[in-house]
């Protein structure tokens, strides 16, 4: 069994040993804002979800849960979860869109130094990652810091809940930014610098390491077999990667969901001076994953349906947008409606359509939002090529990858042949084989992936004038953001 704990929905899937899915459930749930900039979550809501969407999969399936031989998970990154000495909830999770955190980030650079920080975490520190997170709640909530026993990522809690074990695994652990990447364990340096309290941290495992059993509590509430075995499981985009196959250097996934990512795996430890990446330890022991992220890539499809196009269909929003040209007769859509990371790493960045004329049409609009996301997603394509990171293969995946014309798209704008595995739900893949591989089903997390990790054998192919037109376009897009840079900020600290 495989549970991803994402932000706008939990997922559970139930597999066979050849990855065949018998059975998937999910359940939706919202993000709270109770101030501008501000994005929590209740965990018990998450658990809720969670309950429903096991209890779903087994009704579903037909399988007996004793027959269940393990559970992974997978969750959104960087979010924080703080739990007291009873394991109760002190506050809702604040998770990783949260921009509340701006001070927080210039003074975590400014007690460790830009460089120094990079270094040991691989990372740039952005707002709504757990450290700056952590550091707010102890600023402005000292009471609840104070009362804080763990500090829990989003899956651990749910994990919590099934066996009343507390830890982490080094994937979500090193999107934290108190974590030592390339050693694979808590920065020392970087806690006591921040006076932040190092035994408030879990203790950190590999994702296929047993965490635990389900307990009976938990067995009564879900229908799982009492004693089913449960690891620790990974961070959302390293066990998406998983589940896509991307375990070896060469293979890139381009991730469209709430947020955009681009991932791939490395043999050894990358720094950018500049910090426009996110460097994870991966999976697979003695490896790394580095990722460019996009703050607002699927959610930006789904603000402009929920707010101009009435709540229309993904399959009529598709339809819409297939009749409009490449380059959407000149309008350009910048997503950044929740601030941005890679490349800008930028709170107060705003997104903008450029050029809206009278000609345009909702549906140019909805094709300009498909562009600007694949355009933000180049951005940490050509970000790799300046690294010297090789792509063999590209293989798309979250709910862009459900659409042909995103997906097409991608190829052109991308100028590669684009793949799809025959999966759907690749987090919850991803979580199920780290289950499989913890029991002993698999010998390790390649062999599974070998066996299970399938794809559609005819790529997408890049349509070549399809590719000028888009050259053309990203070149424009790429001189908004930094001619409006300026203008972000002073808006942002005038009404936000």
């Amino acid at each position: 069994m495989g549970i991803d704990l994402g932000t706008s929905s939990v997922k559970t899937i139930i597999i066979d040993i050849d990855g065949n899915v018998k059975a998937m459930a999910q359940e939706e749930y919202s993000i709270e804002i109770p101030y501008e900039g501000y994005a929590e979550q209740r965990p018990e809501i998450w658990w809720k979800a969670t309950v429903n969407t096991i209890k779903e999969a087994l009704a579903k399936s037909g399988i007996k849960s004793s027959e269940i031989k393990g559970i992974g998970l997978s969750g959104q990154m960087h979010g924080m979860v703080l739990i007291d000495k009873n394991l109760k909830v002190i506050r809702p999770a604040i998770i990783w869109c949260d921009q509340r955190s701006k001070s927080e980030v210039d003074a975590i650079y400014k007690k460790i130094g830009r460089d120094k920080l990079g270094r040991l975490t691989l990372n740039p520190v952005a707002t709504g990652f757990q450290i700056s997170s952590l550091l707010w709640v102890k600023y402005n909530e000292y009471q609840n810091y104070n009362n804080t026993y763990k500090v829990l990522l989003p899956k651990d809690y749910i994990r919590l809940r099934l066996t009343n074990e507390i830890g982490t695994d080094i994937t979500d652990a090193s999107s934290t930014l108190a974590f030592d990447t390339s050693n694979r364990k808590w920065s020392e340096y970087i806690i006591k610098a921040l006076e932040l309290d190092i035994d408030k941290y879990p203790g950190c495992y590999n994702p296929f390491d047993l965490a635990g059993v389900v307990t009976r509590e938990a067995s009564q509430e879900t229908g799982l077999a009492c004693g089913t075995p449960v690891v620790f499981g990974g961070g959302d985009q390293p066990m998406q990667a998983v589940g896509n196959g991307v375990i070896y250097p060469g293979i890139v996934s381009s991730t469209i969901g709430t947020g955009g990512q681009v991932f791939t795996v490395i043999d050894k430890p990358l720094y950018d001076d500049e910090l426009r990446t996110h460097t994870f330890c991966n999976a697979i022991p003695g490896t790394w994953n580095i990722m460019g992220a996009s703050l607002c890539s699927g959610l930006s499809l789904r603000w402009l349906r929920d707010n101009i196009l009435n709540g229309l269909d993904y399959h009529i929003i598709d339809e819409m947008a297939s009749n409009i040209l490449p380059g959407s007769e000149g309008l350009i859509f910048l997503p950044y409606l929740t601030g941005e990371r890679t490349p800008h790493m930028d709170p107060y960045a705003k997104g903008i359509f450029f050029g809206l004329s009278l000609k345009h049409t909702n549906a140019h609009m909805i094709r300009a939002v498909l562009e600007g996301v694949t355009f933000s997603l180049r951005d940490s394509l050509e970000i790799f090529k300046q690294m010297g990171i090789k792509m063999d293969r590209l293989v798309a995946s979250g709910g862009g990858a459900r659409s042909s014309l995103w997906l097409q798209i991608q190829a052109d704008v991308f100028g590669v042949e684009v793949y799809r595995s025959k999966a759907t739900e690749h987090a919850c893949m991803g979580a199920a084989i780290m289950a499989g591989v913890g029991t002993g089903v698999y010998a390790s997390v390649q062999e599974a992936c070998e066996h299970i990790v399938k794809y559609h054998q005819e790529p997408v192919l890049p349509n070549s004038k399809n590719m000028e037109i888009y050259n053309y376009y990203y070149g424009i897009y790429k001189e908004i953001y930094p001619r409006n840079k300026d203008l972000f900020k002073r808006i942002g600290e005038y009404c936000c």
